[in-house]
């Protein structure tokens, strides 16, 4: 395939599908046009990159109206949305049917459907709050778009290797925000959930593991932790390679993170003090040992964060090292 195809190709890679055929032959006769009667190579190359960057040079063929998303933005925009509100839709099905299920209020039926229907718009409307938020602060800031290179577009670029650089696997991201928005919205809309359960009457008691007025004082900070992490994987799944500039704010998120979450666990600041001597009461275990297993269960949290934290903060810089 020779220069001007593979030009060509690249300014309609993405422009809708209507107007792929018209922007090619428009395109191809403006390049025509620009080359004397029997072009050289170096004719067709001065050519090219007098056009310049082929997605720059793409907006002229592409008739889309924009609005607040921009069009390097828009596809990667809606698949996020979609995945990020299935994810929240699904968990606020899942919570309003597990706290029905534990404690059913009064009001029958009619009030589960409408609990359910109330979670679950709730859940699709500050989905999409956040994540158009988070992609109208990461386009005006220009922090997340890959195709447009420091040292400027070149005619060579066109037959580069598409396959070269550290590649981001999208699968390990989307299990990323799954987990993210999963465990935050259970801590902010219902961490009584989290709790040993007992059966008491016709119904179920609980005992929560977190100390609920202490885990609402932290809520702020784990809402910025989500965000940050949530903000870390969008750019991740748009820039699709690592570099310098990913690699360093991943490492300050999972720095951030270590930080807060050894300070809530640090003394179990967040854990219910009364735990183990209420499960005591309903199990066969002393509250010294359900004491004992939690104070190990807490070191092994905080033990795998800090190997997380260093794995995770560590590993995108080896692999550009081992790159370049």
């Amino acid at each position: 395939m020779n220069l001007i195809d593979l030009y060509i190709n690249a300014v309609i890679a993405k422009l809708p599908q209507e107007r792929k055929a018209d922007a090619a032959e428009e395109l191809r006769a403006k390049i025509n046009g620009m080359l004397p009667a029997d072009p050289s190579e170096e004719d067709v190359r001065k050519v090219l990159q007098n056009l310049g960057d082929p997605q720059l040079q793409a907006k002229n063929y592409d008739t889309r109206q924009r609005y607040l998303i921009g069009p390097d933005y828009y596809d990667n925009y809606i698949s996020i949305l979609k995945l990020v509100i299935g994810i929240l839709i699904t968990v606020m099905a899942l919570v309003t049917v597990l706290t029905w299920i534990i404690s059913p209020p009064d009001g029958g039926i009619v009030q589960f459907f409408t609990d359910l229907f109330t979670a679950m718009v709730g859940g699709a409307v500050q989905a999409a709050t956040w994540v158009t938020v988070i992609f109208v602060i990461m386009e005006r800031s220009k922090v997340a778009i890959p195709p447009i290179q420091a040292h400027g577009w070149t005619v060579d670029d066109l037959s580069k290797d598409k396959s070269k650089g550290v590649m981001i696997k999208r699968s390990d991201v989307f299990v990323s925000i799954f987990f993210t928005i999963t465990f935050t919205a259970i801590l902010y809309f219902r961490p009584e959930l989290l709790s040993f359960y007992y059966r008491s009457g016709g119904s179920y008691a609980i005992v929560p593991i977190f100390d609920l007025e202490r885990l609402q004082d932290f809520m702020p900070l784990i809402i910025i932790i989500a965000l940050l992490e949530l903000v870390i994987s969008i750019w991740k799944i748009i820039n699709r390679r690592w570099n310098l500039s990913l690699a360093i704010a991943n490492a300050v998120r999972y720095s951030v993170g270590m930080v807060f979450w050894l300070v809530m666990l640090w003394n179990r600041a967040i854990i219910n003090p009364d735990f183990a001597s209420e499960v005591s009461q309903h199990t066969r275990f002393s509250a010294a040992s359900i004491d004992r297993s939690l104070e190990i269960t807490v070191w092994v949290i905080i033990a795998a964060t800090v190997v997380s934290w260093i794995s995770e903060s560590i590993r995108p810089f080896v692999k550009l090292a081992k790159n370049k």
